[in-house]
Formats: structure tokens, C-alpha cells, sequence
């Protein structure tokens, strides 16, 4: 029979307050218990499916934070060259071409103009 509820969150302080306890534990070289579910054993098991589980999650969080890194990395380079093509389509095709509209860029034609307003003589 579990002593916990199954939808009971252990916190993390708690993690580490069994962990103490666990080592003190360790110590007990005269410990016998009568439930088998509490022999040395099986906190035995526990202890190291509680590492198993901790190396596991710390692995596949730096294994997430490469591949975001890698995804950034990818970006960047893609946006580069996007940026060096746009470039050089304006220098090859001209500032008004039709390819330098396709590319999601404004032909120079259609750019507003910044209008100087006249100031009302008095």
C-alpha cells in the first residue's frame, strides 16, 4: 500500500529532505523491516530510479537546449542569406524589378516618399 497519493506533487525541498534521510538510512546496518515494500532493497531501488530519472531528465534537458540552439543557430544563417540575396537581386535586377517584388520587397517606385510640406507665407 503506498503511503502517498499517486496525484500528490513531491516538492523539490521534500526530494531533498528524503535524500538526507536517505543516507542517514544507509547507516542503519541493523535495520529490518517488517513490510517488504520498506526493506533496505527496496528503498535501495527507489533511491537509484530516483537518480536514473533525475540523470534522464537532466540529459534530455541539455539535449532540448542544444537543439534550440541549433534552431537559432539555423535561423540566423537562413535570415543571412535572405538578407545577402535581397541584396544582390536589387544590384543584379534593379531597385524597380518585378524580382525584387517577389522577394517581399518594395520596388523603389513604390516607396513613400517623405513630402516637404511648403510653410504658409504669412
Amino acid at each position: 500500500m503506498d503511503n502517498v497519493n499517486p496525484k500528490t506533487r513531491v516538492s523539490a525541498a521534500q526530494t531533498l529532505k528524503n535524500i538526507e534521510a536517505y543516507h542517514a538510512f544507509s547507516a542503519m546496518t541493523d535495520y529490518r523491516a517488517n513490510n517488504p515494500d520498506n526493506s533496505r532493497e527496496s528503498v535501495d531501488a527507489a533511491y537509484a530510479e530516483l537518480r536514473a530519472a533525475e540523470h534522464n531528465a537532466i540529459v534530455t534537458q541539455a539535449a532540448a537546449a542544444a537543439g534550440v540552439d541549433l534552431l537559432i543557430a539555423a535561423r540566423r544563417k537562413l535570415h543571412n542569406s535572405m538578407l545577402g540575396v535581397k541584396f544582390e537581386a536589387r544590384a543584379l535586377y534593379g531597385p524597380n524589378s518585378d524580382q525584387v517584388a517577389a522577394l517581399g520587397l518594395k520596388k523603389k517606385l513604390e516607396q513613400s516618399k517623405k513630402r516637404k510640406t511648403k510653410k504658409a507665407e504669412e
